[in-house]
């Protein structure tokens, strides 16, 4: 690293000289001696620690910072707490962000500024042997700075290819700022370029753009006595002296209390009983004159319930509370944790984001004001940021839905090209540029008896044998083809219709009646069967076809039993009941013991139910129907979930889709733990309260396990079949 001129700083340097030094010139640069003024005593009672901390007052904040450095050096627990603080600070996306007024974009003078600049941060380099921090040793430092109230880090600077950047930053000792003691001046943080070697402190105010300045406090109190770490001063006394006590205790503990009865008044049998006594634990045995009485008497409490223990462990607490932002679970214990509230994590984004805006605001109106001053003078007012930008996540899938869904990728809501893109984290295609092709040709196949490429086949096979997927049309739209034809009519209002369109109801094949019996009663739902009055049930759907009505009148096959709730109302077989109205007979029935509102969830919530079924399918029970293939992607599985938790048709509920998609992506990812599937859960409730808000867990799950089940089945036995 090419540095500054340092060299030693000279003796008796006046505030003058230090104002007017060169900008390769550093400032302060500290004696080898001096490090000897670093020496700070690491025990203290607790009267020593309120000397220093009231002391502060003055203004000189030596003795406090060598107080916190200290408490830092003697406290375990302190010092990884702020070394997690400092780690995520460093991973956070830091980025140096173009000066634009609000609302609008940078104009290409800012964006060109924003960019030296950067470069100029990311070229700092650091050298350990003159602790010279590079940008990511800087952020460590004024992350200290954060909880110690104060923290001056001198700006080291370069001149490269005729233009200053720093080359680092430098960690300056409170010893060379403070508080003026003139009570007639200002009250102001300064700098005393000497150190207060001559034992008077010479203060100066800091030269510009010479130093990085960071002050923090927990209230709006003086500065010199707001420090956070202040409040942690008691915490380490008790740390400290309850690891000190808790040592001694372990040296003592386990061994029984001794004592000795002699004559009274035989000061030399007491000497030598004494002498004994103190010795009789490491030698263990003694010689005591005629008539001494010795007694053993042993602890029988354990040690797992100490005051010094108490003390070490409340004094971690409160690092955990105070430093880290950990909540309530933090003193809960292991057990019932989360009935207080969500696991938190190690390092409380909230606490790490307020650190990265403290930071942040001393880069960019100290660092980056200067780089551009020393460069462009001070007249620039379009200085660059440098800010930790976190990247709010984003539904993907969600966002291109509702593109679609206001019409905006139809072209009927029109928007602009560049924010389109923008939106989508997509780059714009520039003129000419080749563009990604929307069907790529595909690879040719390779022959294994010739080792030559398959030619293509020709397009009118092509055209004669459509893909798999266009032949293998959902079961519901065929239905729907085939009942376009037929006239439909609703239900006399005073039949006691539920209203429910055909389109919802539940269809069960007759092959699945059996299962879903079996599936209900595993629920606590009891099934009879019986034969009743046709005219005594009830409609649930809200239409019916008079074509099928009259097809199931002339239909002279076995006829199966509808399935009708405990309320009377009509499940599935509808049709077949009209035609046994119409004919004025009885009918048989399997009757299930719920009522119609959780018949119908029930039902729904059964894999095998669909919301179509051929006509003969529902008259018969005696015709061998082919098994239909399940889809077993990703789509037909939550389709399949959706229906079976709410009822309806998947093509209805394409706002809630993704949230479905995603749960389903979770259950079957074997990489993904509890954990990613009850963050994914959370986030549909955040996000969708109307339906995942009341939503029935234990529903979830059998419906995730049933459809994933399902198709695990239906893919094995097509390999089967294959």
């Amino acid at each position: 690293m090419s540095g500054p001129s340092n060299g030693p700083r000279p003796e008796g340097a006046t505030p003058q000289s230090a104002s007017s030094a060169p900008l390769s010139h550093s400032i302060v640069v500290p004696a080898a001696r001096e490090r000897l003024l670093e020496i700070f005593k690491r025990e203290q009672l607790p009267r020593e620690v309120g000397g220093t901390l009231e002391g502060s007052i003055s203004g000189d904040l030596r003795l406090q910072q060598l107080l916190f450095y200290a408490m830092i050096d003697t406290w375990p627990f302190l010092s990884k707490a702020l070394a997690e603080i400092k780690r995520k600070v460093r991973k956070a996306p830091w980025k140096v962000v173009p000066w634009a007024p609000r609302g609008e974009k940078a104009d290409a003078k800012a964006e060109k500024l924003a960019k030296e600049v950067e470069n100029s941060i990311w070229a700092m380099k650091p050298d350990p042997t003159r602790q010279i921090r590079g940008f990511e040793g800087t952020l460590d430092d004024l992350v200290m700075g954060y909880f110690l109230g104060h923290q001056l880090q001198q700006i080291e600077w370069d001149k490269k290819k005729g233009e200053w950047a720093p080359g680092g930053t430098k960690p300056i000792s409170a010893r060379y700022y403070g508080y003026p003691y003139e009570f007639h001046d200002e009250d102001r943080l300064m700098l005393d370029p000497s150190g207060g070697e001559s034992g008077l402190s010479a203060y100066i105010d800091f030269p510009e753009h010479r130093f990085l300045i960071a002050v923090n406090g927990s209230h709006p109190g003086h500065p010199t006595l707001a420090a956070p770490l202040r409040a942690l001063t008691g915490y380490w006394l008790a740390a400290v002296f309850g690891l000190k006590w808790f040592m001694q205790y372990s040296q003592l503990f386990g061994q029984p209390i001794r004592w000795a009865n002699y004559v009274a008044g035989d000061t030399t049998a007491k000497a030598e009983i004494q002498n004994m006594m103190e010795n009789i634990g490491a030698a263990a045995w003694g010689i005591f004159p005629t008539g001494t009485e010795l007694h053993f008497e042993s602890d029988s409490r354990g040690g797992t319930s100490l005051p010094q223990r108490e003390l070490l462990k409340m004094a971690d607490e409160q690092v955990s509370v105070f430093i880290l932002g950990q909540n309530l679970t933090t003193t809960s214990g292991e057990k019932g944790a989360r009935a207080l509230g969500e696991v938190h994590m190690d390092v409380r984004e909230e606490v790490v984001e307020g650190v990265c805006d403290f930071v942040g605001e001393i880069l960019t109106h100290q660092l980056s004001a200067s780089i551009v001053a020393v460069n462009y003078g001070d007249g620039r007012d379009d200085i660059p940021g440098i800010w930790a930008v976190y990247e709010q996540p984003r539904d993907e899938k969600a966002m291109a839905e509702r593109d679609n869904a206001l019409g905006i990728t139809s072209g009927q809501t029109p928007v602009e090209r560049q924010w389109f893109y923008e939106r989508h984290g997509i780059p714009i295609p520039a003129d000419g540029a080749p563009l990604f092709k929307e069907k790529p040709d595909p690879e040719p196949k390779i022959d294994p008896k010739t080792g030559k490429p398959i030619p293509p086949k020709e397009e009118k096979e092509t055209e004669e044998e459509p893909p798999a997927e266009r032949k293998e049309e959902p079961e519901k739209k065929k239905v729907e083809a085939a009942d376009a034809g037929l006239s439909w009519r609703r239900f006399p209002a005073n039949s006691g219709s539920l209203g429910v369109p055909r389109a919802e109801m539940p269809q069960i094949r007759s092959g699945d009646r059996a299962s879903l019996v079996q599936f209900f009663r595993k629920r606590g739902i009891g099934a009879s069967e019986e034969t009743v009055p046709a005219d005594t049930l009830k409609p649930t759907q809200l239409e019916f076809s008079p074509e099928k009505v009259r097809a199931a009148l002339d239909y002279k096959g076995g006829n199966r039993s509808i399935l009708v709730s405990e309320d009377d109302h009509v499940i599935d077989g509808h049709h077949q009941w009209q035609a046994h109205v119409m004919a004025e007979e009885d009918i048989r029935i399997i009757r299930l013991a719920a009522p119609i509102a959780r018949c119908l969830m029930m039902a729904h919530r059964m894999p095998s139910t669909t919301v179509a079924a051929s006509l003969r399918e529902d008259l018969s029970d005696e015709l061998d129907h082919p098994p239909r293939k399940k889809g077993t992607t990703l789509e037909k599985l939550s389709a399949a979930v959706m229906e079976g938790l709410t009822g309806v048709q998947s093509q209805w509920l394409g706002p809630v889709r993704p949230f479905f998609d995603k749960l389903l992506a979770a259950a079957m990812d074997e990489t993904a733990t509890d954990e990613d599937f009850q963050e994914v859960l959370q986030k549909a409730q955040r996000e969708l309260p109307e339906l995942f808000g009341v939503l029935d867990t234990q529903a979830l799950r059998e419906a995730m396990e049933n459809a994933i089940g399902s198709a695990m089945l239906a893919g094995s036995v097509e390999r089967y079949e294959k």
